[in-house]
């Protein structure tokens, strides 16, 4: 969930350390008429802010260097869980001071030489502010930043106007800002964020996503009490720990500070007490729902402040954020959703020359907030709404709809002999597969993305034949010709199992003429969650499931039932002479957890009476 770690050592030029910075990009879009550079480095200071309950926050604050007395200009807001920034140990501490952690030094750079002030604050409970937290996203959180703005546009150089930013936890605080409806954040653009806390992330497709939310708990415990030594030794090495603000010189308010991060709430501990979308946590009294962006997506599109969404297709099943966001929320002006993991960082598409290389990010926000904060015609309101990259082919496109308008909904149907065929006269038959502990989407795939104790390396998916040989497979005649996928595919089967309840890990994958496979993408879901209504919380791409308690329907072992659920959306080219497989296990255990009451085998039927199939929506007709 964060990328903190891989940015901490951006301002520090030593050997041996790995440079993230300046590696190639190409243009997305050009901007001949953006804020240029006018001003030379920034100059920073910290303190803290008094929230009206007493809580101390730990602001840091980069203005343009030279900064004219008469200058007015806008600011960009993060807050952060994941430490605003650090300290680096003798005689590095000499040179570079701060060491940026949650925001890289390239970005707050890039904007305060064009002539914004860039804020980053650490919410309360963490990093040098105080506070206790009871849980993330929470309301306490959410209206500081209504404070932090009322100071921000008080002082002699605003020009009243704030936009907000962040990657991950912070691009959803960005997001939730605007619950405050504050008439001064006139621009979002939230990278990475979380529209829905429980299908987004805790609980994608109903299955519990533990291993990360483990890893994620105890990395945000090591920074709460400043332990550095567990991101390596490096870390170790050269930092001394959280920065504190320039008036504590003796870090003793930061030792406080610390001692009440003491009784943070324990994320990993407390997410077995909830297993459903509208359960109340026994301690909180209040479910999942409460603290995410979709809750409060009323308030959020009454902010009417205009938001860019950034994500990318490889990004655990955050993609959904970025297109469930900009199907509900009328405000959103544009969405990106390029071939990366979460940050967005590395290019994960298998075909990617460099892994590295990236649209410049930064270009594409100047334009949205020179647009909405300097009132420079940058011409992005003219855009379409949408870009999205398709992988294989390896090319932007855009479009003002999602669904894609001109999508044509192909229906897949299984059958005898582990095929898939355009006829849905099948016949009657059926596949059972028997759980297997050690079926997994590898170690670098997208869910080790989200945070970086989790990572292991760039994501990228190994080749598949080995793997794909331990699940249930079925496998359509090769293509006649080039055709694109670009959205969500449905499956509908009609499953048995022996016991009440299963867990299905699908993956829709590419099979060359040589019999090699590659990953496109995959779905979760927990049977139990299988009633289908229409959406109640807000609108979504393929059948809706509620997730709630009141609608969970345990299976009858041996007699079938119907799975309606989509995978996770894509844009990807299936080459002619290429296959699509469809292949299924019953765990992914690097990934998520595995209920006890889950079935140990399961059985796909498939006749006129139950007619299991996958249906994939096509860019362009398929003849």
């Amino acid at each position: 969930m964060i990328r903190a770690f891989s940015l901490i050592f951006l301002c520090i030029s030593l050997p041996g350390f790995q440079d993230v910075v300046g590696q190639p990009y190409f243009t997305l879009s050009e901007c001949s008429n953006c804020s240029e550079e006018k001003y030379k480095g920034y100059k920073y200071s910290s303190f803290y802010l008094e929230m009206r309950d007493g809580i101390k926050i730990a602001c840091d604050l980069y203005l343009p260097k030279k900064l004219e007395e008469d200058a007015k200009i806008p600011a960009i807001l993060q807050q952060t869980r994941y430490v605003r920034s650090m300290r680096a140990k003798f005689p590095l501490n000499l040179f570079i001071h701060p060491v940026l952690a949650s925001v890289s030094e390239e970005e707050i750079e890039y904007f305060t030489k064009r002539g914004y002030a860039y804020m980053v604050v650490d919410v309360r409970g963490t990093g040098a502010s105080f506070g206790t937290r009871a849980m993330e996203f929470s309301m306490p959180e959410i209206k500081d930043g209504e404070e932090i703005v009322d100071w921000i546009i008080s002082q002699p150089w605003s020009n009243q106007k704030v936009g907000t930013t962040g990657i991950s936890y912070a691009g959803t605080t960005a997001e939730l800002l605007l619950v405050n409806k504050h008439p001064a954040v006139r621009a979002c653009i939230p990278r990475s964020n979380i529209f829905d806390l429980y299908n987004h992330m805790v609980f994608p497709g109903g299955v519990r996503q533990g291993p990360f939310v483990k890893v994620w708990q105890k990395t945000t415990e090591y920074l709460d009490n400043n332990q550095f030594f567990a991101f390596g030794k490096k870390a170790e090495k050269y930092l001394k720990g959280i920065n504190p603000v320039q008036s504590d010189k003796k870090g003793e308010m930061l030792v406080s500070a610390y001692e009440e991060h003491k009784g943070n709430f324990d994320v990993f501990t407390e997410l077995f007490k909830v297993e459903y979308r509208d359960e109340k946590h026994p301690e909180l009294h209040l479910p999942l729902d409460h603290f995410s962006i979709q809750y409060y997506r009323d308030e959020v599109k009454a902010s009417r402040t205009p938001i860019y969404r950034i994500g990318g297709w490889y990004d655990g099943a955050l993609q959904r954020s970025v297109i469930e966001g900009f199907q509900n929320i009328p405000n959103t002006k544009r969405a990106l959703l390029g071939p990366w993991d979460h940050g967005p960082g590395s290019n994960a598409s298998p075909f990617a020359e460099n892994k590295k290389k990236k649209v410049d990010i930064y270009l594409e926000m100047l334009r949205f907030y020179d647009y909405h904060l300097k009132g420079i015609d940058t011409e992005i309101n003219n855009e379409a709404r949408f870009i999205y990259y398709t992988v294989g082919e390896e090319k932007w496109k855009s479009t003002n709809y999602w669904p894609l308008l001109n999508q044509q909904l192909i229906p897949l149907y299984f059958s005898e002999g582990g095929k898939l065929v355009k006829d849905s006269n099948i016949g009657e038959g059926k596949a059972t597969y028997r759980m297997d502990s050690t079926t997994t989407s590898g170690n670098t795939s997208r869910w080790n993305s989200q945070t970086e104790l989790y990572k292991n390396g760039l994501t990228h998916y190994n080749e598949r034949t080995e793997e794909t040989k331990k699940l249930l497979n079925f496998t359509l005649e090769p293509f006649i010709e080039d055709l694109v996928l670009t959205g969500h595919p449905v499956l509908e089967i009609y499953l048995s199992a022996t016991d009440k309840d299963a867990t299905l890990h699908c993956y829709l994958e590419d099979v060359a003429p040589d019999g090699s496979v590659t990953y496109v993408t995959e779905g979760q879901f927990r049977a139990i969650h299988r009633k289908l209504s229409n959406p109640e919380l807000y609108v979504t791409v393929g059948p809706y499931h509620s997730y709630m308690e009141q609608d969970a329907q345990p299976l009858v072992p041996g007699e079938p039932a119907l799975l309606a659920f989509d995978l996770h959306p894509i844009s990807y080219l299936f080459k002619k002479g290429h296959s699509l497989r469809i292949s299924f296990a019953g765990a992914d255990l690097q990934h998520f957890d595995l209920e006890d009451s889950v079935a140990n085998e399961f059985t796909i039927h498939y006749s006129e009476e139950n007619l299991s199939k996958i249906t994939i929506p096509f860019e362009t007709p398929w003849q």
